[in-house]
């Protein structure tokens, strides 16, 4: 290939490049740095109540992926917004509840399936958020990912034009190809050394909740509840509920009906606290749930399929549920793990019977 040719596709992959590579360096160093970053997220709260012929036309739908028709219209006229493409739809018993994710933000709502109220937020965590999305392309739809694959293309063709270029050029500058190589191997021992720290010994028998470290201005760690239920949602074990303790005459427990899904299934029968399950709130990190009593109390349930849901709930903060499957009786090894999106990072099951 000649070295015009060369030249041209390495300054057209440049052009291509340019706002690409300044957008994902400075974001690179905002999401490096997210602690240290304050923001101060602008929560929009949604509260109204279902008309009565709505609800019933919503009740039908039950356990369905769509949402009626005349649902979607009366909401957007009551919430000045359409429901978003990705909108995320998961239906219990007694809740509807529809999430909706954006880059830099959240929206979402629930409704009482019993008596029609409906409660939302939509969250705008600010342009830094924004960009660090558009850099994780989170929640950004098919355009952005369009233009990612387009950049990526422009990324190869620029750095292999570039090799092409210095091989050319660098005889006489014997710096050129140690830069290189130093270049390679800065990065493979980054991710060597990483790798070797975050190796942890094997547990037989816990749960794993990352609790993720959210650049905004006020915050609050979430209530968490962990426990198992069957296949009919029915509770069979409670296994953690972490909750403020701090407070003075048990006003923390005034909270606990923010973890909708298990306030219904087991809390709102529950007297607080619950030796051996209820704790204080942890701080954002891997936590750690020992679960060597549970595994004692698995051979004697029913055959059948189970769920261990993980529920958080933050104070000016969203909400997120998390099910991770498994199936009785134990006979072998289980690892399951499932991944949040706002309240909660990646959660891993680990039970070695």
């Amino acid at each position: 290939m000649r070295a015009k040719t060369i030249k041209d596709w390495h300054w057209i992959s440049s052009a291509i490049c340019l706002i690409g590579m300044l957008l994902f360096s400075v974001t690179g160093i905002t999401l490096n740095h997210a602690g240290w970053i304050e923001s101060s997220p602008d929560v929009e709260v949604f509260e109204t109540s279902l008309p009565k012929n709505t609800l019933d036309q919503l009740l039908s739908a039950s356990g369905s992926d769509a949402l009626p028709l005349a649902f979607e219209q009366w909401y957007a006229e009551q919430a000045g917004y359409a429901l978003s493409n990705n909108a995320q739809i998961a239906w219990s018993d007694y809740e509807l509840y529809v999430g909706m994710p954006q880059p830099g933000g959240d929206r979402w709502f629930s409704v009482d399936l019993t008596s029609g109220e409906i409660y939302g937020e939509n969250t705008d965590r600010g342009w830094i958020a924004y960009l660090n999305d558009l850099h994780k392309a989170r929640n950004t739809g098919f355009i952005w990912s369009l233009f990612i694959d387009v950049f990526a293309i422009a990324s190869i063709i620029f750095t292999m034009t570039g090799l092409l270029l210095l091989n050319k050029y660098s005889k006489g500058r014997k710096s050129t190809w140690p830069l290189i190589l130093a270049g390679f191997m800065i990065p493979l021992f980054a991710i060597i050394g990483s790798a070797h720290a975050a190796e942890k010994p094997l547990q037989k028998a816990t749960l794993s909740i990352e609790i993720p470290r959210l650049n905004v201005a006020e915050y609050h760690p979430p209530y968490v509840a962990v426990w198992l239920a069957n296949e009919r949602q029915q509770r069979v074990a409670d296994i953690a509920v972490w909750y403020d303790l701090r407070l003075a005459n048990n006003e923390g427990e005034k909270w606990l009906k923010d973890l909708r899904q298990w306030w219904r299934r087991s809390g709102r029968m529950a007297d607080m606290p619950i030796d051996g399950v209820s704790g204080a709130t942890r701080r954002p990190g891997t936590q750690t749930v020992e679960l060597t009593p549970l595994l004692k109390q698995l051979p004697q349930l029913q055959p059948g399929n189970y769920y261990l849901y993980v529920e958080a709930a933050r104070e000016v903060g969203g909400r997120e549920l998390l099910r991770l499957p498994l199936t009785l009786p134990l006979t072998s090894a289980l690892l399951v793990t499932e991944s949040g999106e706002h309240e909660l990072g990646t959660v891993t099951l680990n039970l070695i019977p």
